[in-house]
């Protein structure tokens, strides 16, 4: 039997003016029973990032990155399995799939995350922020502004924080999902969100436990 090992975790946060489209952030989507909290963030080209004090193109050095973490997957399940066969998850059109895609709006992060926890019980639900213009400051959103984020339109732009991990689904492949922690709005657009969502079945296993991970305004 072969011994289950684990991928490389990397957290990334997106630039300011990141938009959020397909949302289903506060109330989770289900699709054949299995309940997940979702958005496509979409990061302009030309934005920008700072890691170490180093400015960064956001969209090449996210994709660059996410790229990076699909190869050094790959070559860690080589290492420790080398006469299995391995190939990617494919989408409905039998090509590679993968939670990342550049479009004429700019690169497009989809991102998701399981409701339940496979043990049972629930995973932690995403952690809201606004930023305060006046103040400077990332405010934590009380329950009763989260409401307000349920249905909001593609408009709306923020930052959003997430976890990076590779999986292993066996005979249907293997990829890296996308799943995130906490958002931090900046404008706020109300209405015409989630609706317009089309749900797609999801090509990596549909239980597997969060990485918990404490979220605060710091992030952003």
């Amino acid at each position: 039997m072969e011994q289950q090992i684990k991928s490389e975790t990397i957290k990334i946060v997106t630039p300011v003016g990141t938009r959020f489209r397909y949302s289903w952030l506060v109330e989770p989507d289900e699709y054949k029973g299995v309940k997940k909290w979702k958005t496509e963030a979409i990061i302009p080209v030309g934005s920008t990032v700072t890691i170490d004090g180093k400015e960064h193109e956001a969209t090449s050095y996210i994709s660059d990155k996410l790229s990076e973490l699909i190869e050094s997957w790959k070559q860690q399940l080589k290492a420790a399995y080398p006469k299995r066969e391995f190939t990617l998850t494919k989408n409905k059109d039998g090509k590679p799939s993968f939670p990342f895609a550049f479009e004429e709006e700019g690169l497009v992060i989809r991102l998701k995350k399981n409701y339940l926890k496979a043990s049972g019980g629930t995973n932690k639900p995403i952690v809201f922020f606004k930023h305060d213009s006046e103040s400077g400051q990332n405010l934590l959103m009380t329950d009763e502004e989260k409401q307000d984020m349920i249905k909001i339109n593609p408009q709306s732009t923020g930052q959003i924080s997430f976890l990076a991990q590779g999986y292993d689904a066996g005979a249907n492949g293997v990829g890296i999902r996308c799943m995130p922690l906490s958002i931090c709005f900046r404008e706020i657009v109300t209405n015409n969100g989630a609706d317009d969502f089309e749900t797609t079945p999801a090509a990596e296993p549909s239980s597997y436990e969060e990485k918990e991970t404490v979220s605060t305004g710091a992030d952003f």
